[in-house]
């Protein structure tokens, strides 16, 4: 976990060689400025960002899009290819940001001003726990997100009233960051499989059985890839912050698997473009 890294230790100097990872700010100054100095307090998660609590009330946030990763590192450890900010912390660690297609991002949220109105997002509402509404109210860039499996903590009831709001299709549904924040291509695909529901069923035809299993399979699948480290394909720069990869991808049910045998029924896996990425299905078990 990178938290241990950063949770309480003073950003001594930031370094950035790629403006396009901070684009948010006017300048890569104005991010070393906001960022050099001040301690880290917290790290937490919502959706696919990873928010540190500063020791002045702003947020560090951390996107790391399709690639990025955080990496933890010294003076005397070679720096990997497409090293783009490098945080060096008062105890001497480096946190280095690497992302060579660099589709993530890094910025300073400054708290909003006392008495702000904020917009959440009316999903958030929904939550009976959790911290993930008290970080859209500190992060106003992520008010807009919606549920996350995690930080906002739903029952399968209220699932299905989101369901039941929209008419889209399943795959489009779980990765709409503002319907459902958190869910990339690749668990998507696995949530369906394991809910034995295909990509293109549409989230208001879905039975009380169908959601109740959708609701089950969510958590079930977030839960085991972390537990894994996650997913590490070929093509993927995916590792944790030592580098090492993760191996949840042995155990997956569909993603990459085309023409491989279903591992319940021994069907072939068959492969359709998406919304322009690739989805994976067994066609007996999905319906």
């Amino acid at each position: 976990m990178i938290a241990r890294d950063m949770v309480g230790k003073k950003v001594k100097t930031v370094a950035v060689t790629n403006g396009r990872i901070v684009r948010r700010h006017k300048a890569a100054r104005e991010f070393r400025a906001l960022l050099e100095g001040r301690t880290v307090k917290t790290a937490q998660r919502l959706g696919k960002n990873l928010v540190f609590a500063l020791d002045n009330g702003s947020h560090l946030v951390v996107h790391l899009g399709m690639t990025g990763r955080l990496l933890r590192g010294g003076p005397k450890v070679p720096k990997p290819k497409h090293t783009h900010v490098v945080m060096t912390m008062a105890t001497g660690e480096e946190i280095r940001y690497v992302d060579p297609r660099t589709f993530g991002e890094l910025y300073v949220s400054t708290p909003p001003a006392a008495g702000a109105e904020l917009s959440v997002t009316p999903l958030a509402r929904l939550s009976v726990g959790g911290d993930g509404a008290a970080i859209r109210r500190a992060v106003p860039e992520l008010a807009h997100l919606g549920l996350d499996p995690f930080e906002d903590q739903i029952g399968w009831d209220r699932l299905a009233a989101v369901l039941r709001s929209h008419h889209l299709m399943l795959k489009a549904f779980l990765t709409d960051q503002d319907i459902i924040s958190g869910i990339g291509n690749i668990y998507a695909d696995e949530i369906c499989f394991a809910s034995g529901l295909l990509y293109d069923r549409y989230s208001d035809s879905l039975s009380v059985i169908e959601i109740r299993r959708l609701h089950r399979s969510i958590i079930e699948i977030l839960t085991d890839a972390v537990k894994h480290g996650g997913s590490t394909l070929p093509d993927e720069q995916f590792t944790d912050p030592d580098g090492k990869s993760g191996n949840y991808q042995t155990f997956h049910a569909v993603y990459n698997r085309e023409g491989q045998p279903c591992r319940e029924c021994r069907t072939p896996i068959e492969k359709v473009t998406f919304q322009q990425r690739s989805t994976y299905f067994c066609p007996k078990d999905q319906h």
